[in-house]
């Protein structure tokens, strides 16, 4: 009921700020990505997936798994056999070879993504069992789906 509310509440200011709008001026209203409903859809990463991980890091819709010394090969295999119907399992050589984050990807910003990165492909967020929670957000984003990768945008002219 609160994000319905915010929403109605933004709605009202964006339509005040248009009616305010000196003729012929322009009001855009944009944001930095889509979210994603994920409601109470979290998912823990699977007992024996959990075993090969050191440590976690990222957001719930993009998690990288930071393997014990040795097990990444493990790692991504078992990532795959569990996860995999709710998310894009790959591995970091993939994404970079594949240029998720561009051409060109520094030393020290390689140093810092995880060995396996599970990228929610349904409206699931994964857990970090690190994290202190409990996270109440409904929605979510981080991933790479068509809503949270189209920015929106919204235009008006008074």
């Amino acid at each position: 009921p609160f994000y319905d509310a915010e929403l109605v509440a933004v709605d009202r200011l964006v339509t005040l700020v248009i009616d305010a709008l000196p003729a012929g001026a322009a009001l855009v209203v944009t944001a930095d990505h889509g979210q994603v409903h994920v409601g109470e859809r979290t998912v823990t990463v699977a007992a024996e997936v959990r075993r090969h991980v050191a440590r976690s890091s990222g957001e719930g819709r993009f998690r990288w798994l930071h393997a014990k010394t040795g097990a990444t090969a493990d790692l991504h295999e078992l990532a795959r056999h569990h996860h995999d119907d709710v998310a894009w399992v790959v591995t970091r050589e993939e994404t970079l070879d594949e240029h998720w984050f561009g051409p060109v990807v520094s030393p020290p910003v390689q140093a810092r993504l995880g060995d396996v990165a599970l990228v929610a492909r349904d409206d699931v967020s994964f857990d970090d069992p690190a994290d202190s929670g409990p996270f109440p957000l409904i929605c979510r984003h981080g991933s790479l789906t068509a809503a949270e990768v189209y920015v929106p945008l919204v235009a008006a002219v008074n």
